[in-house]
């Protein structure tokens, strides 16, 4: 395939299927978070959605409060387009990374872009410690977010694996605390503090899809 050719290929592509809405949905929005303002027209093509399919999606999509009409755009060939783009406030995420010296607990808006941030360091991560601090950077988040908490829609959680094997980096005198970790189940722990929904991912991987994003 030449390099014109795969260049004009989707970048996702949505199925005019019953029993698709779902997934035509992160299609749509995934469409528009890669491309920027985008009119409805441009979304179809780049969707290979029908245009239909696109108008009834972007009608639900606007109002979940997940997306913002811009100004018309005049002075082309046929009616005035409207560019659509993702609404930063529509929905929030919570980030917690459990690390060696510090646990971070963050809030990004729909759009991707950071808005809270809280951070607590200590001398090694003792569960002892860490987990009590797990419940207190949830607990100042929901505090900073006040009305808005409701649209925080998940947490995602990032830590290093075997972590009770870290003895042999942070000292003979953290060893037995950091060995407890063997018999934690960091996931579960956050979970039984929140009613959010929590993924997880290795931190090194989360770093990654980070990057990418």
């Amino acid at each position: 395939m030449s390099a014109t050719r795969a260049a004009k290929k989707p970048l996702m592509r949505g199925s005019n299927a019953s029993g698709m809405r779902q997934f035509n949905e992160r299609t749509v929005l995934q469409a528009i978070r890669h491309h920027g303002a985008i009119p409805k027209a441009d979304l179809a093509r780049l969707t290979q959605l029908s245009t239909q399919t696109v108008g009834l999606i972007v009608e639900r999509l606007m109002d979940e409060g997940l997306l913002l009409k811009g100004e018309r755009v005049r002075g082309k060939i046929g009616q005035p387009s409207v560019p659509l783009s993702l609404d930063p406030n529509g929905a929030f995420g919570l980030g917690m990374q459990v690390g060696r010296r510090s646990l971070e607990v963050l809030i990004a808006d729909f759009a991707g872009q950071m808005r809270w941030h809280w951070n607590t360091r200590y001398e090694y991560p003792d569960p002892a410690i860490v987990l009590p601090k797990m419940a207190e950077g949830l607990a100042a988040a929901q505090a900073a977010w006040g009305t808005q908490w409701d649209r925080v829609v998940g947490v995602g959680l990032t830590a290093p694996l075997s972590m009770h094997q870290w003895a042999d980096v942070m000292g003979e005198s953290a060893g037995p605390a950091i060995a407890r970790w063997e018999h934690i189940d960091l996931l579960s722990e956050l979970r039984r503090r929140t009613p959010l929904p929590v993924v997880f991912a290795i931190d090194t991987t989360g770093a990654c899809v980070a990057e990418l994003f």
